[in-house]
């Protein structure tokens, strides 16, 4: 989920608020809080704490909430963990060590951590462009398993290969989201049970219908809306800019002004006009 700033630049729970009800009556399955969509390195905790909580409180068990907690430091990745039990969140959420360079050992005890503070189901969160594990499958998915509280795992990866094969050693011990929009059909094959990302907060109900149906036999029509999604994330991503694309969205579709970034995301963005916004909206609904 996006989180809606104001024209200062602090988040708007206002709209945080409006944001949820909206795709509660969308019919999603679930948010994902304070993730890389919702700015989490650029908010404070006391920000991301707001967020999570006017989210949750908003939600009122009508659609399921998982708070990504994930920080620089383990202790303030727990304390996030913590915060969002007190909630009444349903999971968390939390991506690798980052910036420092953090060996497979302090990896996993990094999630020990915030899994034991936590106390609820706990997706490890695997960014491609940030994650600096490099281990073989087998042995990630037996030392993701020994971690408190582990439920399965947000892949951000185009590599299917290391998908499947995570899935392959899993089997049914871990839950495994897929988090590359592009590839919402086809991580279905290297046993995704869901899908998070970005432009699900513009796109969910369509690309919601069109994977269930790809994951029920639908092969014909999931490659048929994959290759208009694909061409229409490429239109956006080498347009007039992500952020001011999203931000005229989720305007023209639920009314919302989500605001635009803190900066240095967006901050070259320029305005879409109105009528190419348009287009490439309908043109993934109407696929």
């Amino acid at each position: 989920m996006l989180t809606p700033l104001d024209e200062s630049g602090e988040p708007n729970l206002q709209a945080v608020e409006q944001l949820v009800d909206w795709f509660v009556r969308a019919g999603l399955d679930g948010l994902y809080l304070t993730g890389s969509t919702g700015q989490w390195p650029l908010l404070n905790p006391d920000q991301r704490k707001a967020v999570a909580e006017r989210a949750v409180r908003a939600a009122a068990g009508r659609i399921k909430t998982m708070v990504h907690v994930g920080a620089v430091a383990t202790e303030d990745a727990a304390a996030l963990a913590r915060h969002a039990r007190s909630i009444g969140a349903d999971a968390i959420s939390c991506v690798a060590p980052i910036y420092y360079s953090a060996s497979p050992d302090a990896t996993f005890e990094h999630y020990r951590r915030i899994g034991e503070a936590g106390e609820l189901p706990l997706f490890a969160y695997h960014l491609s462009q940030v994650n600096q594990l490099s281990i073989d499958a087998r042995e990630y998915v037996e030392r993701l398993l020994a971690v408190p509280h582990i439920a399965g795992m947000k892949f951000t990866d185009r590599d299917l290969y290391q998908f499947g094969l995570i899935h392959a050693y899993a089997g049914e011990r871990l839950q495994l989201f897929s988090g590359a929009d592009e590839l919402l059909c086809q991580a279905v094959l290297c046993g995704a049970i869901g899908a998070i990302g970005t432009f699900y907060n513009v796109w969910g109900v369509a690309c919601r219908k069109a994977r269930r149906e790809f994951a029920a036999g639908s092969v014909e029509e999931g490659r048929r809306f994959m290759l208009v999604f694909q061409r229409a994330i490429h239109e956006v991503m080498r347009g007039q800019g992500v952020w001011s694309f999203l931000r005229g969205a989720m305007l023209l579709k639920s009314g919302i002004d989500v605001g635009m970034p803190r900066a240095p995301l967006g901050a070259l963005d320029k305005p879409w006009p109105e009528d190419e916004l348009r287009r490439i909206v309908e043109m993934v609904d109407a696929a």
